[in-house]
């Protein structure tokens, strides 16, 4: 697949040179043979991308044309800054005074674009010594890929969970217990096992929302931030409230946490407290906010510590998810490899290798559904299914685990522009839920996304990703809109340390936690400061 950071330069490029290349000919000639260098060089990339796990050289050598990218993206910038300062309507005195300057500065930028070709000539001819094909750029067309995952994958179904049913009726029992006393409810696994998704299940189970009129929803994650939470859990008790949200703003934690115990007393409460990592933080939390006064109350928790639920509720036993059974494990695969509401079972001749793959998943409900949003898309052929069969091999020797090594298979099948907006979800914090409104603002903004044709508009193509990457459940959907669009959506765990980590290697961005010194002195486009709060 082609390197997104390729990819997103030769976009841009191509944007440039529609809208400016009215203003200085031989300027706009260098930058259209710029482009014309990096699509070339992206042909290579396809069988690069595919070789570079098995050999450091060209894991080298792909880095080097994304850095040579990098500067041809300041190049362009700079180009286009000069179009518009050059071009804007001046009187005939000034623009006499400033014809001197611009040719000047358009000479350097000439210099720059010329220098780049030379870098961008000797790294295409190092490529024989590694044997790197061209391999054209041929790839589905965008329009049919997304039409088919929406036919395949309606987002706003309320999915079965293969494999969580008798969990799902015990879980819902222990809740509705005959106990005057308030409870904890603990959801205990790995990372990817399904927690969350087994807790939403249980949340919106129609028993539980008859019995529990006051409920609340919120994400604890590693680095939480404790006003954040307590207001949250406030704003979903006193719905449209807006008087009271601007006062929560200026209130402290001891008056949030008065003001939540105030609204739930004489209440029979459920909260759900997701992705809880530390006994630390659950003190926190639990401290004085949750009035235990005899109306039988629950709190259910999800955490990757089975210390963190016994610490929290000694009297109640955890939940434990383990890995999905062999069966289970195939039954979720089809639905997600095939398509929902494929209950015909697998074609014979895609059974075997069907078989295997969900094998190497280990069970994870993750890597079971991720594995299956790529599949999903591909032809329903047993050479398609044997070549992702075979990639897994490559990515299992960097991974250190099969789980992982799925997540890394999952990230090289996406197309190149794809890769950019999922490695941006990366910049979010831990368990964030991003509004798809202010995440299309930021993609256009970033210049991620592109006009795919006159009536395509940016916000219209940056929807469209958003779609494709839940399609292919490297994003979950949050919530949806009254007419079925999606409103917020979140990344797991696993996915957003992919992210991060891919982002990284690419010089796309650097997290930097706020308890480190410095900042690594390797060039990053951006960087993001992660700050922990307890």
């Amino acid at each position: 697949m082609a390197d997104p950071v390729i990819s997103l330069v030769v976009e841009r490029t191509g944007d440039l040179l529609v809208q400016k290349f009215v203003f200085l000919k031989d300027a706009g000639q260098q930058v259209e043979k710029l482009k014309n260098d990096l699509v070339r060089m992206r042909c290579f990339l396809k069988d690069a991308d595919q070789r570079q796990d098995e050999d450091e050289r060209i894991r080298n050598w792909v880095s080097e044309i994304r850095a040579a990218a990098y500067d041809a993206e300041d190049v362009i910038e700079i180009f286009a800054s000069k179009v518009e300062f050059f071009t804007k309507d001046k009187g005939l005195v000034t623009k006499l005074t400033y014809y001197p300057l611009k040719i000047v500065n358009l000479y350097k930028i000439g210099k720059e674009i010329e220098s780049l070709r030379m870098r961008l000539k000797e790294i295409a001819d190092s490529r024989v010594e590694y044997g790197i094909k061209n391999l054209g750029e041929g790839m589905t067309t965008h329009g049919e890929e997304l039409q088919r995952l929406r036919r395949s994958s309606p987002f706003n179904e309320d999915r079965d969970i293969v494999g969580f049913e008798e969990k799902t009726k015990s879980l819902v029992a222990e809740l509705l217990k005959e106990d005057k006393s308030r409870r904890v409810v603990s959801i205990v696994g790995m990372g990817g096992a399904g927690k969350t998704t087994l807790a939403k299940k249980v949340y919106n189970h129609a028993d539980v929302r008859e019995r529990f009129s006051c409920r609340a929803w919120v994400c604890v994650s590693s680095s939480y931030d404790h006003k954040k939470i307590l207001r949250s859990i406030i704003k979903q008790l006193n719905p449209k409230d807006d008087k009271l949200y601007e006062m929560l703003e200026k209130m402290e934690e001891e008056e949030l946490e008065e003001r939540l115990y105030q609204d739930l007393q004489d209440k029979c409460y459920l909260v759900v407290l997701d992705d809880v990592w530390k006994e630390v933080a659950w003190d926190c939390l639990s401290r004085r906010a949750f009035p235990d006064v005899g109306t039988s109350s629950r709190l259910l928790l999800t955490s990757r510590n089975r210390e963190v639920a016994v610490h929290a509720d000694a009297l109640s036993i955890p939940c434990e998810l383990k890995s999905l059974g062999q069966e289970d494990s195939w039954q979720l695969f089809l639905k997600e490899a095939l398509g929902h509401g494929a209950n015909a079972g697998c074609p014979p001749d895609l059974e075997g290798v069907g078989r295997e793959i969900a094998r190497r998943c280990a069970g994870l409900p993750l890597a079971i559904t991720v594995i299956g949003g790529l599949l999903l898309r591909k032809k329903k052929s047993k050479t398609e299914w044997k070549n992702v069969l075979n990639n897994f091999s490559a990515h299992l020797s960097r991974s250190l685990s099969e789980a992982g090594a799925i997540l890394e298979l999952s990230y090289a099948d996406l197309p190149a522009n794809l890769k950019f907006c999922f490695l941006y979800l990366g910049l979010f914090p831990e368990d964030s839920v991003i509004s798809v409104r202010k995440l299309i603002h930021m993609w256009v903004a970033e210049g991620i996304m592109q006009k795919r044709d006159a009536k395509n508009l940016e916000e219209s193509a940056a929807y469209d990703e958003v779609e494709r990457l839940c399609s292919r459940n490297m994003v979950q959907v949050a919530e949806m809109t009254v007419d079925d669009r999606i409103k917020s959506c979140r990344v797991h765990d696993l996915l957003r340390e992919l992210a991060i980590r891919k982002a990284e290697d690419e010089n796309f961005f650097q997290i930097h936690d706020t308890r480190d010194d410095e900042i690594s002195a390797k060039s990053r486009k951006r960087v993001a400061i992660s700050s922990w709060t307890f």
